[in-house]
């Protein structure tokens, strides 16, 4: 049952004549005075308790989305409690390394979501967890000696296998120790192709601070992954003696050059450049990094290539730059290369302003657009074109942005603001006309008379969804859509996850009518609710029931 003060409406006025007075936004008060919730359950491995695992709950909504807001340890009897906290949408997970956790999906963020109303005790929220398979082995060179902080991979062979979503991500997990020895744990059962190293036929490879470069070898020392010799991995088993014999290390070397402009030739200063690899067909950036600018020459340098087909790039959006250009391509064999020339040209530039609607005071409107980002983001088909094409652009307390940089093409405009819950997407215009697919900007054009349309709402839908003719089968993914019904269809579109009891709550919605629709997937089924029609005004909280046919696809 979803329990309500009955002061909810008399608080909610107030918090907002406190957004346009202060600034503080009425999600953020609220959620401060609200009554707090707590959330309690078990894990098990169905048949057990167990004891001291942590189970985390990560905020999943800005401004501090993924953050712990609370943890705890399982008891003896496998019983956790979480307490003193605030209303909100979050994900839980019990931080289990070594168990493969029952009942998630691959989908990031890990965990299952959950939705926590004011003064809501939630219990029984119960896991099963199962003792993880290890794989275990000692990786040597050629000449037998241990390689050392070497990442060892495992890939199921079944391509349709669910991943286990890990709540590590420290890639030192799997690597191998001064010993040459690794142990990856915590791994699904099935079947698996072992290997080490990141240097494939044709394809080059960066060292990116590592001190050698192997070519990838499977176990036991296979160039090719169809001379792999498979690991079975079962429940709670260990597979060891899973050894990889590499070969010699690869000899990198280094690749150096300028970045000019296309007009005059001149060296293009603190320039941010990136590089990376080429795929096997040298049509796409496989992987990349950098981050480094370029000195007051306009001079890069690169280091740790192993032999193989790379692309040097600027990268768009690190450094507000008014230059863009197109990757350059090259190959390393058996040594460095040099004079490679990056040509940039001025890019084009579209400028405007951002309109909210739904909010009249002046300096809450102010400080709400300063907190606004504006990216920019140019279609093209060519995948070796430099990797981030969004550029953020801080929008100023009167609303005025400009785009700077861009390649002639088709402009996508997106924009985020994660300090200000209820702002939506409207519309975009150009010179007072409607703008649905994209703004065509041409060689070097400076674009005026955009306006970027958001919509401001502090309107609330909670939903109970139930499902009927069945079970919902799992590792299925349930999502709720919110889309308000305008003149000429759907001008504002909000999404939220379904928790695992049928909950979602959707904020910061403009006043209008909405028509509202759950959805689950996952498995190659899919199923939906019958749309529901809700009229929302500013401030209410407006309650709906959609009902999922498990029989209708």
């Amino acid at each position: 049952m979803l329990k309500r003060s009955p002061h909810r409406f008399r608080q909610a006025a107030a918090c907002l004549s406190l957004a346009l007075l202060s600034g503080i936004f009425c999600a953020a008060a609220h959620a401060q005075a609200a009554a707090p919730a707590s959330v309690a359950g078990r894990v098990t491995d169905g048949e057990r308790a167990v004891p001291g695992l942590v189970v985390a709950l990560l905020l999943n909504e800005p401004p501090q989305r993924f953050r712990t807001v609370a943890r705890a340890r399982t008891d003896a009897e496998g019983r956790f409690l979480l307490a003193g906290v605030a209303p909100g949408r979050y994900q839980i997970l019990p931080y289990a390394p070594a168990y493969v956790v029952q009942g998630l999906t691959s989908e990031y963020p890990p965990g299952r979501p959950l939705t926590l109303l004011a003064g809501e005790e939630v219990k029984d929220l119960d896991f099963r967890v199962e003792r993880g398979g290890v794989i275990t082995g000692r990786v040597t060179d050629a000449d037998g000696n241990p390689v050392v902080a070497e990442v060892v991979q495992a890939a199921s062979t079944d391509p349709n296998a669910p991943q286990q979503p890990r709540a590590s991500f420290d890639m030192r997990d799997q690597a191998t120790d001064d010993r040459g020895v690794y142990r990856l744990y915590g791994l699904p059962a099935g079947r698996y192709r072992v290997s080490v190293g990141s240097s494939g036929e044709n394809m080059g490879a960066v060292s990116f601070g590592r001190r050698r470069i192997f070519r990838r070898t499977f176990h036991p020392d296979a160039a090719e992954e169809a001379g792999a010799r498979i690991v079975e991995v079962r429940p709670g088993e260990e597979a060891d003696e899973v050894d990889i014999t590499l070969g010699r290390a690869l000899k990198t070397y280094r690749a150096k050059g300028r970045i000019v402009s296309a007009e005059t030739g001149q060296p293009i200063p603190n320039i941010t450049y990136g590089y990376g690899t080429l795929d096997a067909a040298g049509r796409r950036i496989a992987s990349f990094g950098g981050g480094t600018a370029t000195n007051a020459r306009g001079e890069f340098q690169t280091e740790g290539l192993a032999p193989g087909r790379y692309a040097v790039f600027a990268m768009p959006g690190m450094d507000g730059s008014e230059f863009y250009g197109d990757s350059v391509t090259f190959e390393v064999t058996d040594a460095d290369v040099s004079g490679l020339v990056v040509p940039l040209k001025r890019g084009a530039s579209v400028s405007g302003v951002v309109h909210v609607e739904g909010v009249s005071d002046r300096a809450a409107l102010a400080r709400m657009l300063s907190q606004v980002r504006l990216f920019g983001w140019v279609q093209t088909r060519d995948q070796r074109v430099p990797p981030g094409g969004a550029r953020p652009q801080t929008v100023g307390p009167d609303g005025a942005f400009r785009l700077p940089g861009l390649r002639p093409g088709k402009l996508r405009i997106s924009h985020a603001s994660e300090m200000t819950k209820g702002l939506s997407h409207l519309r975009i215009e150009h010179n007072g006309v409607a703008v649905t697919d994209g703004i065509m900007v041409k060689e070097g054009e400076q674009v005026t008379g955009v306006r970027y349309v958001l919509v401001y709402g502090t309107g609330t839908i909670v939903g109970q969804t139930s499902f009927t003719n069945g079970t919902l089968p799992p590792g299925m993914r349930v999502t709720v859509r919110a889309q308000r019904l305008g003149a000429s269809g759907a001008d504002v579109v909000r999404h939220a996850e379904v928790d695992t009891r049928g909950l979602f709550r959707i904020e910061g919605l403009p006043a209008g009518e909405y028509e509202v629709l759950v959805m689950a997937f996952g498995e190659g089924r899919n199923y939906r609710s019958e749309p529901q029609t809700v009229s929302l005004a500013d401030g209410a909280e407006m309650k709906v029931a959609p009902v999922v046919d498990l029989s209708r696809r």
